[in-house]
């Protein structure tokens, strides 16, 4: 009897234990894990985005800059204005003549008599674009055997600007110096807000058009190499901007325009250049054009100078706009302040030299 009872238990055990083994396992849930990513949106600068100042009228920010081309032959000198601009940009024309284009952030500023305003050449008519820039001139050089001249690249690339050769208001000729007339022609800077409404030119840039400079958030040496002057050869041809670093106010000045103007920053871009002549007036000359700039693409090296101190940097001209690299690579960051950008030749015997 204890034998059969045994056996039925031990059955029992063996159909549990079966029973048991054969039920499906309770589903494990995992809750996915939640990463929480917090992104935050730059404010925008509120600035002046060509000098980094924080000082800025505020109706001008998001707002397009002018750029104005100026003479810069011996009888223009000391340019109307000089010194007024956020950054200068200089280099060679043709015939070993230099030619300036005054960049201002805001156009309700710009003072009221400007000038020796001149003539568009290609490679100011595309500078002024890598900033989204409105571009004011008297004239141009025309296409002209091969030589696609300043008028051309602003047909080409539909150039909002505005031409002293179609008169107007804004235009006139200073009578205080004895002089020619082609160094006398003046814009009045505070009529360059009423012409540019009457024109209808687009007044918001464009950040796709616009080269966005970086600064520095204190003052910073440019570099470890000494600068406390500087030579700017633009090419064989011309003569030499010089610059002499001062202590006291932490500046670079010169004074080859017959008047002291003084910068934060000095920048040398160096581009290969292209003489093209051409018959002009029963003769001939010789334009300049800075390869890299008035194709809108290339790259090349140059120099900083700020504070003292100068350094090698690179550049690019990438989908129009002006990329600055230090160094080592990553984005130039410049002091806050006024700039100098000189254009010089690689190849037609530009140089610069520090001492």
């Amino acid at each position: 009897m204890m034998k059969r009872v045994l056996t039925i238990l031990l059955a029992i055990t063996l159909i549990a234990a079966l029973f048991g083994c054969s039920k499906a396992e309770e589903p494990t849930t995992t809750q996915p894990e939640i990463t929480v990513t917090e992104t935050t949106t730059e404010p925008p600068f509120l600035g002046n985005p060509l000098t980094g100042e924080e000082k800025f009228n505020p109706k001008a920010v998001g707002k397009r800059p002018v750029a104005i081309v100026v003479e810069n032959l011996s009888p223009a000198r000391p340019q109307w204005a000089i010194g007024s601009s956020d950054i200068i940009v200089e280099g060679e024309v043709e015939g070993g003549i230099s030619r300036m284009l005054w960049l201002y952030a805001d156009y309700t500023k710009v003072p009221e008599k400007v000038g020796p305003i001149r003539s568009a050449r290609p490679p100011y008519v595309m500078f002024s674009q890598l900033f989204d820039s409105i571009f004011v001139h008297w004239g141009g050089s025309h296409n002209n055997s091969g030589y696609k001249g300043g008028y051309g690249y602003i047909d080409t690339y539909k150039v909002d600007h505005i031409d002293g050769m179609s008169g107007g208001k804004l235009y006139g000729r200073d009578t205080t110096r004895r002089v020619s007339s082609e160094h006398r022609g003046i814009i009045h800077g505070d009529l360059l807000p009423e012409v540019i409404k009457d024109k209808g030119f687009r007044v918001k840039r464009k950040a796709k058009r616009f080269s966005k400079l970086a600064f520095a958030e204190t003052l910073t040496d440019a570099g470890t190499a000494a600068a406390a002057k500087i030579n700017c050869k633009f090419s064989s041809r011309t003569d030499t901007r010089r610059f002499t670093f001062s202590e006291k106010d932490k500046l670079y000045h010169t004074e080859d325009w017959r008047t002291d103007v003084a910068f934060q920053n000095v920048i040398i871009l160096i581009d290969k250049t292209t003489y093209i002549t051409v018959p002009y007036k029963g003769s001939s000359t010789t334009y300049l054009n800075y390869n890299s700039v008035v194709n809108g693409k290339g790259s090349g090296k140059g120099y900083y100078a700020s504070n003292g101190k100068q350094s090698e940097i690179s550049w690019r001209i990438n989908k129009g706009r002006l990329i600055l690299k230090d160094k080592n690579g990553k984005k130039l960051e410049i002091n806050v302040g006024k700039s100098y950008i000189g254009l010089a030749s690689s190849n037609n015997g530009g140089s610069v030299t520090f001492e």
